[in-house]
């Protein structure tokens, strides 16, 4: 039997429309639903938070799985040895990543303003996502940081909380909205589908990629 992780939230519905245009059963998968799970022929589905899904596909819960591919990259940023691959990246936009800080911050190049926040002490990071926030900390050289690991509301904390947000956002009303700004535009994220290297290798999955990829 093929297993397949997919997404609560936001994204969906559009991806519940994606499978189902390619002949997947996925009647009973809807926001409304609490628990989703179904098995149908040689295939079975299972709701997951998009956070947990690649932790499912990569420990070989799940052969397959559907999620935005910011929570594909945090995974692979903590464990860059995940047996995780990439198989496509489907046509459903699911926001972008950035660093923002305080709309209060004195203006200039996202160099300078993290040299000054340097120089007063630790640059602290709020945000969901703390192995691309420790990737942005080591490629931008800060010389000391510290990483608050939230499971939300990250836009909340600059300035009083910390420096910094790393933040995944739709509009860019949202930040404005907060009293922040953005400093850095990171990379914009799609719905990936994402399979476990080992299973794709062995197993027979066929019946679904064809209709997938």
């Amino acid at each position: 039997m093929i297993k397949i992780a997919l997404p609560k939230g936001e994204i969906q519905e559009p991806v519940k429309n994606f499978l189902a245009a390619r002949g997947l059963d996925v009647s009973g998968y809807r926001r409304d639903a609490r628990a989703y799970s179904s098995g149908a022929g040689d295939i079975f589905s299972k709701q997951f938070r998009e956070r947990d899904i690649p932790i499912q596909v990569s420990i070989g819960n799940y052969a397959l799985g559907l999620c935005a591919s910011n929570w594909v990259a945090e995974h692979l940023a903590q464990y860059p040895k995940a047996e995780i691959m990439n198989l496509r990246t489907l046509n459903i936009p699911a926001g972008f990543m950035c660093i923002c800080c305080s709309a209060k911050e004195t203006e200039g190049t996202t160099g300078k303003i993290l040299s000054r926040m340097a120089l007063r002490g630790p640059v602290r990071i709020a945000t969901q996502f703390p192995g691309l926030a420790e990737e942005f900390a080591l490629r931008r050289r800060l010389p000391d940081f510290r990483i608050f690991h939230l499971w939300g509301a990250a836009e909340a904390y600059p300035p009083e909380g910390s420096e910094l947000a790393l933040l995944c956002v739709s509009d860019e009303r949202f930040i404005t909205g907060n009293g922040l700004r953005m400093m850095e535009r990171l990379f914009s994220c799609e719905v990936s589908l994402i399979a476990n290297s080992s299973l794709f290798e062995k197993d027979e999955l066929a019946p679904v990629l064809n209709k997938l990829v």
